[in-house]
Formats: C-alpha cells, structure tokens, sequence
C-alpha cells in the first residue's frame, strides 16, 4: 500500500546574532514565509544563533522586540512586540512572541515585513535572517482562515418626499433584506439613534425586486412609534424578512416651517416663564421653536430654552402648511441662567434629528 508522508515544521524564524569574534561562514539557503492568521492569537518562535549556527545564551541579550510593518513600513498599532525567551538551561537560544488577534481584526491579506532588535552590553543591535546581513523579512497575513460574521449596517443620509401641503416625509436610502452568507438572514433590526426628536418614526419594506415610489408599503412588516423631544435610540421589532427584498426607515415631524412668532421670556427660579408676544404664521400644533441660552443670559447648550407650540388661532387650525396657523399657546422648557430678567426673542424651527440607523 503506497505511503503519503507528510511534515508539519514549526512556525519557527531562524535568526543571525552579529556577534564580536565570530567569523560569518554560514549562509541560509532559503528563508521561509512564515504565515499569520486573523482571528488567532498567532505564536511565533524564533531560533537564534550565533554564525557557527551555535545557539547563544539569549540571557547575554535584552530588550528582544520584533518589529512588524506593513509593505510602506508602518508598524502595527502595538508594535514593537516583546519576545520572551525560553528556559535558557535546557532550550538556549529559543524565544517566542505572540501577536494577539486584536491587532489583526481590522487588516486584510496581505504581506508584512518584520525585523528584529535587542540590546547587547548597551548597545542597540539587529538580528540578521541570515549570513548577508538580510535584516528584513517577510509575513504572510491570511484573513480568511477564519469565519467572519457580518458587521452592523450604519446609514446617515436621508431624502425627503414632500406631500402637496408641503409636509416633508423622509426616507432612509434602501436597505437589503437578505446577502450572501451560509446561514440566510431571517429577521433585521433597526436601532434608531434620535437626537431631541419630535415626530414618529417607522420601518416599511417592499417585497418587489425593482424599487418605485408605489413599491413601498407600511405591510405585514412593519413597526412604528412617536416620540416627544427624545434623546437615544429606538429600537425597532425584528422585522421577519419572508418575500422582502428591500426595508428602509422613514420619519415624519410636526410642521415646523412657520414664522414670525416672538415670545416674552422671563427668568423664574432657573426656569422661564413664556408668554406669546406675536403669533406668526404657519405654526402647527407640535411645531417646537428653541432659542439659544445666550439669547436668554446664559450659555448655548445649557440655557437654551425648547418651545413648544400646543395651541393655535381659529383660523388656519393648523391644517395646510400654507394657512395662518398663529401661535396662541406655548409650553416652555429649559434651565434659566441665574437672575431675573426678561427678555423679548424669537428663535429656530426645531424638531430634533434623526441620527443614523443601524441595522443588524
């Protein structure tokens, strides 16, 4: 019966120590690529030697580092490693280093090049890869011997679909249901990051292949929720994927487009007090107008002061963006400067921002 033997050699590197007395006859043939793997702490183990391919004493060396650099000659995050070298009573001349999976993650396949230092009686030397003072060699990064699984999905942009009110309605950009991967996907989640937020927010998908306007619909899969001034994130129902082939997030806010109210403000205990000056027009119900703290005696982003506008004139009602809708009622929140003072300030539509989503 035929025989197929086969060797494993150890990931060993052997090394060259330039040492004083020592005449350099011994030359190395051949060097081997030693290979590293993402998603493994990688051990490698170098074998140093003096040139009569004598171990030496490493105890004779300090500060043994090895250097890894990318082909341009930039080193890894955390590099120089340290070696360690073994018990030099019965394994002399031997050392390891390991390289830990960390400072892999984010590096494809590719080629590295590495070399190798220490201190010897105080002075910085080099370790040679072999007799013709070849101080550089090369490692081979493998990245896909490892299963990778697929990161989180982070979408910032939106556009906006303007109804005949002029009442913007905006959408996420569309977002595959399913990939290319061993074990298929069935369910997504939308996590919703919401800064100061005002308006409501939902997940609709699409079970048609071709996107079109009429190609949306809030159908079997689909979850909603409305938020008053929310700061954080909203995270949606695992949306069960079935036929879909596209999802996207869309969120709608009060009519915000109004103008030319302005209000009396006065400093109460570290609150305010708002009365309406003027109404404006072109307010709804929900419309939020913030004025900056340093309108108001204090500092942006401490003071700034949040109005929200909860009732309206007779006669627009609020119902066309294009109708007087003049503010007649307002709630005030926000933390006053110290004192006592009024002032007279108009401010910026405001309903808060949708951050980004991400899917996973």
């Amino acid at each position: 019966m035929q025989k197929i033997s086969s060797y494993l050699y150890p990931n060993r590197i052997e090394l060259l120590a330039d040492l004083a007395g020592f005449t350099t006859e011994y030359t190395n043939v051949y060097q081997r690529t030693i290979k590293i793997y993402n998603g493994i702490d990688n051990t490698i183990e170098f074998d140093i030697k003096n040139a009569d391919q004598k171990r030496i004493d490493l105890n004779t060396l300090s500060n043994i580092e090895l250097n890894l650099m990318d082909a341009s000659g930039h080193g890894l995050l955390n590099s120089p490693y340290i070696i360690t070298p073994l018990n030099q009573t019965s394994l002399k001349g031997l050392a390891t280093v390991t390289i830990p999976q960390e400072d892999l993650v984010e590096l494809s396949s590719q080629y590295l090049n590495y070399s190798v230092t220490a201190n010897k009686d105080g002075n910085d030397v080099i370790l040679y890869g072999d007799s013709r003072f070849g101080a550089v060699g090369k490692m081979e990064l493998v990245g896909n011997a490892m299963p990778v699984f697929r990161d989180d999905r982070v979408y910032t942009d939106f556009t906006a679909e303007i109804d005949l009110k002029g009442h913007p309605t905006y959408h996420s950009s569309a977002i595959p249901a399913t990939f290319y991967e061993a074990t298929p996907t069935e369910t997504l989640s939308f996590e919703v990051v919401l800064k100061g937020f005002t308006g409501s927010v939902w997940v609709e998908s699409t079970q048609q292949s071709t996107i079109s306007v009429e190609a949306w619909k809030k159908g079997p899969y689909v979850d909603s929720y409305s938020f008053e001034n929310f700061t954080g994130s909203w995270q949606s129902l695992d949306n069960v994927i079935g036929n879909s082939k596209y999802f996207r997030v869309s969120y709608t806010t009060p009519l915000s487009n109004g103008a030319g109210a302005s209000f009396s403000v006065t400093q109460n205990e570290g609150s305010y007090i708002v009365g309406v000056r003027s109404g404006g027009t072109g307010y709804a119900v929900g419309s939020q107008i913030v004025v900056l703290g340093s309108l108001l005696g204090g500092t942006d982003g401490i003071n700034d002061l949040r109005i929200t506008v909860n009732q309206l004139d007779n006669q627009g009602g609020g119902a066309s963006s294009y109708a007087i809708s003049s503010v007649i009622g307002v709630v005030g929140s926000g933390v006053s400067a110290v004192g006592s003072h009024t002032y007279i300030v108009t401010g910026t539509n405001y309903t808060g921002t949708v951050d980004s989503i991400i899917v996973s």
